[in-house]
């Protein structure tokens, strides 16, 4: 278990591959399914699932793993700070979803082609936010374009940590990273 969590440190917001953990720690993909399930009940990760309208192909498809503290991420600023957000998007969704009883979910989007958003908020099975986080670019997000024009009744957001200003080109909104989530529920 302790060279899982070790080697998941550095995998935070990459899609989960039981078959790659397991052959690096040299055990059966259902036991490493197993080890990270039970990091889950523990409460120290989660998994995002990707979004899909037909919910067997998304759950074949592979998760992203976050863990709920932020310090054990290795892997520099921008994959803390994506963690960050994950854990506050989660939260967001948990409360939404306790105390407004609100059909809503957090996934990620990711196409055919390998274009991925970081993450997307749904309500009732449809789009209503794409988020791509950024530690200090402000250029648009070219994978968050598309998803942004391929799904055109989402809010299409660009959460930036190192903004010097606010901005909105085209249809997608680039703002501070820390404003925007001390916005959210919970």
């Amino acid at each position: 278990m302790r060279l899982l969590l070790e080697l998941l440190r550095s995998r935070v917001g990459s899609p989960l591959s039981y078959t790659s953990i397991a052959q690096d720690l040299q055990i059966a993909p259902n036991t490493a399914r197993r080890y990270i399930d039970i990091l889950e009940i523990l409460c120290i990760v989660f998994t995002v699932r990707p979004f899909h309208t037909n919910v067997a192909r998304a759950i074949l498809k592979e998760p992203k793993l976050y863990f709920y503290d932020s310090g054990f991420v290795l892997g520099g600023e921008g994959r803390q700070l994506e963690n960050t957000c994950a854990v506050c998007l989660l939260k967001h969704v948990q409360y939404k979803q306790d105390i407004d009883g609100e059909d809503i979910e957090l996934n990620y989007i990711k196409t055919k082609e390998g274009k991925e958003v970081d993450f997307l908020l749904s309500k009732k099975g449809k789009a209503t936010h794409l988020i791509e986080v950024k530690t200090s670019d402000d250029t648009t997000s070219a994978s968050l374009d598309i998803m942004a024009k391929k799904l055109p009744g989402a809010v299409a957001l660009q959460l930036v940590q190192n903004l010097r200003r606010e901005q909105r080109k085209d249809n997608i909104s680039i703002v501070s990273a820390g404003k925007w989530l001390a916005q959210l529920s919970a």
